[in-house]
C-alpha cells in the first residue's frame, strides 16, 4: 500500500519537475515560433465540465491512554499509528438548454480499510434542475446544498444544510433532496436588494432519512435584504416532528480589509440526553440558543485573520461531559476488573452525542494564513486552533499549502490534539494525525 502511494508521489514529483524546467525556457528558444495567426470567434458551450482528483496519506496516532481509546477499541490495538491510503475524485458539471439548468457534483472516494482490502464509496452530492424564467425568479428541485449562514468555521442558521468539518469548513457537504426557489428583486433607496427562497423538504425512508424519525415535510424560507453596505438574512424551519427553529445573520465590511458577521438561532423545544457518571440518563427540554460573532481581517502584509466566538446552547457543560467520561472510566475498570462490558457498551450508545464535533457550550475559533511569505509564490501556510472553552482544550493544525503549477495543489497538514484528563479534546481516540495530500484540478 505505502509503496504504491511512494510511486504516485515520486511520479508527480518528476512532473513537477518537468513543469520547472519547461518554465524556464527562455525568450531566445522562442524565437522561431510564429504567433501570427487569426482567433476564430467561439461560440458559449451550453455545458461545462469539472473535476478534481486528489492522493492522500494520513497518519493517525492513537493515545491508548484516552477514554474514547477504551471506548471504541476495549481490548486495545497492537499498532501505535494508523495509516490511511486513498484517492478522492469529484466531478461536476453544468448544462443549460434555454430556461432549464442542470448542475451535478459527484463524489467518489477509493481507499484501503484495516484489512487492506480496497473499497470504495460513490455518492451524488447534488444533482438538481432549475427552471430560470427571468433574471429574478428561479425554482429548484433535486438534491441541493443551500448556504445559509454567515459563518466560517460554524453556521447554527443553516437550517437545511448538514454541519460542517471544523477541521475542513471549506470542504463540499452533501445537499438533501428538495424543492426550493428564488426570488430577487432590485431597487433604489437605502434597500438594494430583497430575496426570498423557500424551501419544502420531504423526509421518507429512502431520502433525507437522517433528518427525522418518520415521514413527513419541513419547510421554511430565508429573507435576504441588503440595505445600507449590509447584508441581512431572517430564516425559519417548521415540521411536526424537527425541531422548529428560527434564526437571522448578517455580514457588514467596515472597510475593504475588514469584516464582521455574526448568525443566531433559536431551536424550540430541544431535548437533550445526558447520562451522569453512574450511567443513569434523564432528558431535559428546553429552547436552546445558538449564535456566534466574528470577523475577517486581511492586513496590508497579505496576512488572513478569521476569527470567531461559537456559543453552542445545543451542548454539554464541562460537568456534564466529564460525568459522561467518568462513566466511561468505571465501565473500563469494570470490564478490567470482572470482564463485565455492559456499562462501557451502554456508554457507547451516547456516542452520537457526546463525541460530536463541537459538543460543549463555548468554543473559540482562529485562523491565520500568510500569502506567499519570503516571496515565495505559490505559497501558503497557515495554522488553526479550535479553543474549547468549557474545558481549556484545544485543537492545533498547522498547514502548509503549494501550488507549484495551474491546476496543482500540495498541501501538509497536521492536526494536535491538547488538553488535560477528562477534557474534550484530552480525551479523543488519537493525539495528533498529519496528512499529505496531492490535488490535480482538470
Amino acid at each position: 500500500m505505502k509503496k504504491v502511494f511512494v510511486t504516485i508521489i515520486m511520479m508527480l514529483i518528476m512532473v513537477l519537475l518537468s513543469v520547472s524546467a519547461f518554465s524556464e525556457t527562455t525568450d531566445d528558444d522562442l524565437v522561431d515560433l510564429d504567433l501570427d495567426f487569426e482567433i476564430e470567434d467561439t461560440e458559449k458551450k451550453p455545458y461545462s465540465i469539472n473535476a478534481d482528483i486528489e492522493a492522500k496519506e494520513t497518519i493517525v496516532f492513537f493515545d491508548h491512554d484516552a477514554l474514547l481509546f477504551r471506548q471504541k477499541y476495549l481490548d486495545g490495538k497492537k499498532e501505535d499509528t494508523l495509516w490511511q491510503t486513498g484517492v478522492d475524485l469529484t466531478a461536476e458539471g453544468r448544462y443549460q438548454y434555454e430556461i432549464i439548468k442542470f448542475y451535478g457534483r459527484l463524489n467518489s472516494l477509493y481507499y484501503y480499510n484495516r484489512n487492506e482490502d480496497f473499497e470504495s464509496e460513490v455518492k451524488a452530492e447534488e444533482a438538481y434542475l432549475t427552471l430560470q424564467p427571468s433574471f429574478s425568479l428561479a425554482l429548484d428541485v433535486g438534491k441541493k446544498v443551500y448556504k445559509w449562514g454567515k459563518g466560517y468555521a460554524f453556521s447554527p442558521a443553516a437550517f437545511f444544510s448538514r454541519p460542517k468539518d471544523i477541521d475542513d469548513p471549506d470542504a463540499t457537504l452533501e445537499g438533501y433532496f428538495n424543492l426550493g426557489a428564488d426570488y430577487i428583486k432590485s431597487m433604489d433607496g437605502p434597500l438594494k436588494t430583497l430575496a426570498v427562497t423557500p424551501v419544502v423538504m420531504p423526509i421518507g425512508r429512502d431520502f433525507n432519512h437522517m433528518t427525522g424519525p418518520k415521514d413527513e415535510l419541513a419547510w421554511g424560507s430565508k429573507f435576504y435584504f441588503f440595505a445600507y453596505d449590509t447584508d441581512v438574512d431572517f430564516m425559519f424551519l417548521i415540521s411536526d416532528n424537527i425541531n422548529n427553529q428560527v434564526g437571522m445573520d448578517f455580514s457588514k465590511n467596515l472597510n475593504p480589509s475588514f469584516e464582521i458577521h455574526g448568525e443566531a438561532a433559536l431551536v424550540k423545544d430541544y431535548s437533550q440526553i445526558i447520562i451522569d457518571s453512574y450511567g443513569k440518563t434523564s432528558e431535559q427540554e428546553y429552547t436552546a440558543l445558538n449564535y456566534l460573532l466574528g470577523l475577517r481581517y486581511l492586513s496590508s502584509q497579505d496576512t488572513t485573520w478569521i476569527f470567531e466566538y461559537y456559543r453552542n446552547g445545543q451542548g454539554y457543560t464541562a460537568q456534564e461531559y466529564e460525568n459522561y467520561l467518568t462513566f466511561i472510566e468505571k465501565g473500563y475498570s469494570q470490564y478490567l476488573s470482572n470482564s463485565s462490558r455492559t456499562a462501557i457498551t451502554k456508554s457507547a450508545k451516547y456516542a452520537a452525542y457526546y463525541n460530536q464535533q463541537a459538543a460543549m457550550r463555548d468554543y473559540l475559533y482562529l485562523k491565520v494564513s500568510q500569502k506567499e511569505p519570503f516571496d515565495i509564490l505559490y505559497f501558503v501556510p497557515a495554522i488553526t486552533c479550535v479553543y474549547n472553552m468549557n474545558d481549556q482544550s484545544a485543537s492545533i493544525t498547522p498547514q502548509l499549502t503549494y501550488s507549484p503549477i495551474t491546476n496543482l495543489t500540495v498541501d501538509l497538514k497536521a492536526g494536535l490534539l491538547t488538553g488535560k484528563g477528562k477534557s474534550e479534546y484530552g480525551e479523543k481516540v488519537s493525539d495528533a494525525k498529519i496528512t499529505f495530500s496531492v490535488k490535480y484540478y482538470f
